[in-house]
C-alpha cells in the first residue's frame, strides 16, 4: 500500500515536475548566451526534482518507521517530533534550492546607471 502512496503523490506532482523539466530545457537553450546564469540554473532545477521525489519518498515511508519502533506510550510524541525534524529539513532544503534559483535569476545582470 505504500507503494500506491507514494505513487499517489508523485502524480500529484506531475503538474510541478512537467514545469521543472520545460525550465530546464529553456536554460538549455539559453546557455550559449548566459553561461554562469544557465548552469547555476540547471543546479538548482535539478536540485528542484530530486527535492520533488526525495522527499515524497522521504515523507512516504520515513514517519512510520520511526513511530512503529516507538513504544506504543511515546507514539503521539515520536510522531509530533518526526513530523517536526522533517517538515524542518525540507523546508531548509527548499530554502536553499529557492535561493539558488533567485541567484540564477539576478546574476549576470548589467548595471543601472542612475543619475
Amino acid at each position: 500500500m505504500k507503494t500506491l502512496d507514494l505513487l499517489r503523490d508523485l502524480a500529484e506532482q506531475i503538474p510541478s515536475l512537467l514545469t521543472t523539466v520545460a525550465c530546464i530545457v529553456f536554460a538549455v537553450i539559453r546557455w550559449r548566451r548566459y553561461p554562469t546564469t544557465a548552469s547555476l540554473l540547471l543546479v538548482a532545477l535539478v536540485l528542484l526534482i530530486l527535492h520533488l521525489i526525495v522527499f515524497s519518498v522521504v515523507y512516504t515511508w520515513v514517519p512510520d518507521m520511526f513511530v512503529n519502533a516507538a513504544p506504543a506510550a511515546d507514539q503521539e510524541a515520536v510522531t509530533r517530533n518526526v513530523h517536526l525534524i522533517l517538515g524542518l529539513v525540507t523546508n531548509g532544503s527548499f530554502a536553499f534550492i529557492f535561493a539558488l534559483l533567485l541567484t540564477a535569476v539576478f546574476s549576470q545582470r548589467p548595471l543601472v546607471q542612475r543619475y
